[in-house]
């Protein structure tokens, strides 16, 4: 795990040759112990005052001690490592890495009209989708399929997914529903009229890039049956196959998205 620590910089306290993978400190740096998996993150020569910068993992320190071993050359800068004098500045702080674990990863303002929403799920450990749409026709479901070619080809075979839901209504009544074999994920039972209502959600897409785990959705939605009774619902799925899967695509059974707006998180894959 990635550690962070406040205000902590300083110099070496001997030369960093290339494949050195042992750093002089001089001083205790003001570290607390760190053991894999932890690590810390540490630029040397920031400013490229010598022959940084480089960015280096602090594997391995204890407490008060003026040395700890390194990684060289991470996240982009010269593998094996660069040589740097004693007294090179190093400096702890975020990098690139750091703004890129959790980042917008795409964002639609009102897909209004359109057929459907495909979503890019391609580099994710996983994805949280929050926002609504609501339905040009009446009585139809809100539906999740997913791509494995980059969103050229959706699956929709009888057996791709398997999904449930159980649902409250606000007059307390309770009921269930799923599939073990379908063509599509539903996230609620059939919206009603089209001219007063929409559909809700925050769902969490889980391993949508690891092909050795069925991807797998989990979340909440807010709705109207069409009878009109407001329900709240819990809701999951998963993809049946064990494969990546690098699409996603949000649809009505039948007719448009009306109007809506969609946000989607993702956490990058390390």
């Amino acid at each position: 795990m990635r550690q962070r620590e406040d205000f902590k910089e300083g110099t070496l306290g001997a030369n960093l040759l290339t494949t050195v993978t042992t750093i002089d400190f001089g001083s205790d740096p003001g570290f607390a112990t760190i053991a894999a998996p932890d690590y810390a993150t540490i630029v040397i020569d920031p400013e490229g005052a010598g022959n940084g910068p480089e960015i280096v993992y602090l594997t391995a320190f204890t407490a008060t001690q003026t040395t700890g071993t390194i990684t060289r050359g991470k996240e982009g800068t010269a593998d094996p490592g660069l040589t740097h004098a004693a007294g090179a500045a190093w400096s702890h702080g975020p990098t690139i890495e750091d703004y890129n674990r959790f980042v917008w990863a795409w964002d639609s303002a009102a897909p209004s009209g359109a057929a459907q929403v495909d979503i890019d799920l391609a580099g994710f450990e996983a994805v949280q989708i929050i926002g609504w749409m609501k339905p040009a026709n009446d009585n139809v479901s809100a539906l999740m399929l997913f791509s494995n070619d980059g969103g050229s080809s959706f699956r929709t075979g009888g057996a791709d997914y398997r999904w449930g839901y159980h649902y409250v209504s606000l007059s307390s009544t309770r009921g269930a529903q799923g599939s073990t074999g379908a063509a599509a994920i539903t996230l609620g039972v059939s919206q009603g009229a089209a001219a007063t209502e929409r559909i809700s959600f925050n769902i969490t897409i889980i391993s949508p890039g690891d092909a050795n785990v069925f991807t797998s959705y989990a979340g909440e939605v807010v709705h109207q049956n069409f009878n009109a009774a407001t329900l709240i619902a819990r809701v999951a799925g998963e993809v049946r196959t064990e494969e990546v899967n690098d699409f996603l695509r949000l649809a009505f059974s039948a007719g448009n998205i009306a109007s809506g707006r969609i946000a989607v998180y993702g956490f990058p894959t390390p």
